[in-house]
């Protein structure tokens, strides 16, 4: 049996039962968007009392298997009208886990002049408190103080004042095993469907006492180990260990696809003062708080992410990824980490996704509100988001929005949700997969670009891109690490040992991957219920009529490929 803990956010219930199902076993996103499709009408408001929203954790959460311990959380999202899972590292899956619950939902939706609460969980009782002293205060405050009230060890999640003011670019943040809300469900606008319902924190304590059951022990200590060693025997992995995701940069910006200049380019001049190497170097030059390596969850054996310091030592930001790097660097044409370290502080403290706001200041410099490559320009926008100024209000509602506003029509979205940092027009297989995500544009949902032999033709992007749609949406579907993929691409023999060994349950290769296509068409079937036709899910019209300049490309993927690439 796994336990749900259902919240009233309006009366204040709460209600435990019980879920006993194989998709309550997995976890994650299996088990988000299967509660999404049925429970959360797909024409509801997502700011309304019908919308709801999930928060589960995987089936080998709190477990010594590296990267096992990410939270999905799952609603219906504001930014692109349709089925949202975003999932976040750090600490909250396991402190959900030693609390017994596979599921924490937030129900109904006050009054939005109601006063913002806090939902704290115990091991004896779980209630909803004043949580007034934490309003219009930025994320890293808010971290501060809910140590200092609930411990460090608290699994902590929060919203910043983007997410309390109902912007569409707004996230929800985690906390890491330091105690600092940093770890970010960054995508779909969910933080904005948290402050929707007056929450304005969610803590999960340390005093649960639950601990974790296991039918074979020494079979799962040893399927854990071989995880492991999966991991450091792949050289993709290993180089993420070293370099961190930011190792893209440099792979991106050789094969033309690396987005600059708001999408037009795919490389851009002076690359390498953000690239991989500079960051390591700068990390290690600095010294005192920076880490080239940094845990964002324990176990994790890849370490891929990073401490970022100021020039005397001290935290600047924690992590900055590649994602970040493309949209608010080579995007903008920005050319100094310290820049882009400082714009993804902002954004952590707003409380929204780097991504979708990189991408929305990018067209703001298009229009002209400011030149491309001008760092203070581009700090004084994070800066107008996290005050929550009118200019702000409209950068942190997203890209669609913003083209909108600015009269921008090159907007690099799918379904109002920014493009990740691959420049689609270069790789065509990214490209298919941005247009058959039923998420919006997301590069973990299918990430075709290392297996790409030609990604300029689309020929065969159609069979790549669903390909890596199963294997990618894997690690999702029970709540792990997307990096832990490289371990199990072509055998999930070493994952599914680990679930028999935990539970004594057996699932063959095919009936994990047809709970994957499963979850698939629920996510699909909800969002043509949302009222999300075939002819949303394309690029603006720019990207099929004007080439991009480096690799001279055009979008030329059919209405009828991208409905193939949706079909399971």
């Amino acid at each position: 049996m796994f336990n749900v803990l259902r919240i009233n956010t309006v009366t204040g219930e709460v209600k435990r039962e019980n879920g006993n199902s194989k998709q309550f076993l997995l976890g994650g996103r299996t088990l988000s968007s299967q509660l999404v499709s049925e429970e959360i009408p797909a024409s509801c408001d997502p700011f309304g009392k019908r919308n709801k929203l999930f928060f589960c954790n995987g089936a080998l959460s709190g477990t010594t298997v590296s990267s096992s311990d990410r939270v999905s959380i799952g609603s219906k999202s504001p930014l692109t009208g349709g089925i949202k899972e975003s999932n976040a590292g750090g600490v909250v899956g396991l402190r959900m886990e030693q609390q017994g619950l596979r599921t924490i939902v937030l129900e109904d939706a006050p009054d939005k002049d109601s006063q913002w609460k806090i939902i704290v969980i115990g091991k004896d009782k779980t209630e909803l408190i004043d949580g007034g002293f934490l309003a219009g205060k930025g994320v890293y405050e808010k971290s501060d103080l809910l140590s200092e009230k609930f411990g460090k060890k608290a699994g902590c999640i929060t919203i910043g004042p983007a997410g309390e003011n109902l912007l569409f670019a707004s996230g929800i943040a985690c906390s890491d095993p330091h105690g600092v809300c940093s770890r970010y469900a960054g995508r779909g606008g969910l933080g904005a469907v948290m402050g929707s319902k007056r929450i304005i924190a969610m803590v999960i304590l340390a005093d649960g006492e639950e601990k974790v059951q296991y039918f074979d022990k020494e079979a799962f200590q040893k399927a854990s180990k071989r995880i492991v060693s999966l991991l450091k025997e792949n050289p993709v992995s290993t180089k993420f260990t070293k370099y961190g995701t930011a190792a893209m940069v440099d792979i991106c910006q050789a094969v033309k696809v690396l987005p600059t200049r708001n999408f037009t380019n795919g490389t851009m001049e002076g690359a390498e003062k953000i690239n991989a190497q500079t960051m390591y170097d700068t990390i290690k030059e600095r010294g005192g708080e920076g880490r080239t390596q940094h845990a964002c969850m324990n176990p994790c054996a890849i370490q891929c992410s990073n401490v970022y310091p100021e020039k005397d030592g001290k935290l600047l930001c924690s992590p900055i990824e590649y994602e970040t790097m493309a949209l608010m660097g080579s995007n903008l044409c920005l050319k100094n980490l310290d820049t882009i370290a400082k714009m993804n502080r902002i954004a952590n403290d707003a409380g929204v996704d780097t991504l979708d706001c990189g991408a929305a200041i990018g067209v703001a410099m298009e229009a002209g509100l400011a030149e491309f490559g001008d760092d203070e320009a581009a700090i004084s926008m994070m800066e107008e988001i996290l005050n929550v100024t009118p200019m702000g209000r409209i950068l942190a509602s997203g890209v669609k929005i913003a083209a909108k506003v600015f009269g921008v029509r090159h907007a690099p979205h799918v379904l109002g949700q920014a493009l990740p940092a691959y420049e689609p027009r270069g790789t065509k297989g990214m490209a298919m997969t941005y247009l058959s995500s039923p998420m919006g544009a997301d590069h973990t949902f299918g990430f075709t670009l290392r297996d790409e032999e030609d990604p300029i033709t689309k020929e065969g992007k159609v069979a790549l891109s669903k390909k890596f749609q199963v294997i990618g949406s894997r690690m999702d579907a029970m709540g792990l690490c997307n990096f832990v993929r490289y371990s199990v691409r072509d055998d999930m023999t070493p994952l599914l040992d680990l679930i028999k060994a935990r539970y004594d349950v057996e699932i063959s290769d095919t009936e994990f991957d047809d709970f994957v296509k499963d979850t698939l068409r629920m996510e699909h079937q909800f969002n043509t219920d949302a009222g999300i036709t075939a002819l949303d899910y394309r690029f603006t019209e720019t990207f099929y009529d004007v080439a991009q300049t480096d690799t001279l490309e055009k979008i030329d993927i059919t209405d009828e490929e991208t409905a193939e690439a949706r079909m399971w």
